[in-house]
């Protein structure tokens, strides 16, 4: 095992703790594959979040020149192009992720759920449509099921992280699911009113949420049976801590949301009985329709071509 990789491994087992779980589902290969894009990808993610915000513009600017030209002195970087040309993952799709981590550097906050979207599928979704490249599907029919997939889990994120967020100056959760103005100054001092409108806004998000995991669920299909149910599985855990943070409103604000193993596990089983009552992923192919307004605030075009 290279150096790289085993590095890759560490960050990925270290840092994306329910996602390597479900991983642990995939072949070999493919989770070789999919440990060093997560690596890159929270490498980069970790710069956009330096402080003092945008201390490291200038190292994601060049990173991205790198990326246009192909070639790269820097070992994460070059490692993600080796990973790029094995699977053939469009250039777009990295450019869409740099260019999401570029704009976020700095303190902001969200107005409405389409500039959410466009973030979250900034993030989240061209992440989800790279591992697609990993995973051999091949029918674009499958790519705005993953594009959902990504929007989804990133609002999960989003609802956890409040508290987080606004540590960096940042609020995710639109403006307009917000009952009454919120500020991260206001969150961080622990104003009522001010958490109070937060967690009505993230429960609102959590709705939204939970109409693109329900999106996401008619495309695994299109997924080769040995990736399939790691996906299953990442997406009910995501889910899982959207539905803990709906179950305890007390404890919201005391502590990160998290979903304990034990329960992770049963979450894993329910999967296995459910594939067992309802029969394979396969038999919805060509036979739903993703709902076109999911995607209202993104061009398509962007990951169809």
């Amino acid at each position: 095992m290279s150096d790289q990789l085993t590095k890759a491994k560490t960050t990925f087992n270290a840092h994306a703790k329910t996602f390597s779980l479900a991983a642990r589902f995939l072949p070999q290969q493919r989770y070789d594959a999919v440990a060093r894009l997560y690596a890159f990808c929270r490498e980069l993610d970790d710069l956009a979040d330096a402080e003092p915000a945008g201390i490291n513009h200038e190292t994601l600017l060049s990173i991205r020149q790198d990326i246009c030209a192909g070639t790269s002195l820097n070992t994460d970087v070059s490692d993600m192009l080796e990973l790029q040309h094995q699977f053939e993952i469009p250039t777009t799709l990295l450019l869409d992720f740099i260019d999401a981590l570029i704009d976020d550097q700095y303190p902001r906050q969200l107005k409405d759920i389409d500039e959410l979207v466009r973030f979250a599928y900034g993030v989240a979704s061209t992440v989800g449509l790279m591992m697609c490249h990993i995973f051999g599907v091949n029918d674009k029919r499958a790519l705005p099921f993953a594009v959902d997939l990504g929007v989804a889990m990133q609002m999960s994120n989003i609802a956890r992280d409040i508290l987080e967020d606004a540590q960096r100056g940042r609020i995710y959760v639109p403006a307009d699911l917000l009952p009454s103005p919120v500020t991260c100054q206001g969150l961080l001092a622990g104003d009522e009113d001010h958490r109070h409108s937060a967690y009505k806004g993230a429960l609102r998000l959590l709705n939204i949420a939970d109409e693109y995991y329900t999106s996401a669920t008619m495309g695994y299909g299109y997924l080769p049976r040995s990736v399939r149910h790691a996906i299953k599985v990442a997406a009910r855990l995501y889910q899982a801590i959207g539905e803990k943070i709906v179950a305890n409103p007390d404890s919201y604000w005391q502590q990160r949301t998290v979903v304990a193993r034990e329960h992770k596990c049963r979450l894993i089983a329910d999967l296995f009985l459910q594939r067992l009552r309802d029969g394979s992923s396969t038999l919805l192919i060509g036979k739903v329709e993703h709902p076109d307004y999911l995607h209202q605030a993104l061009d398509q075009r962007r990951f169809t071509a």
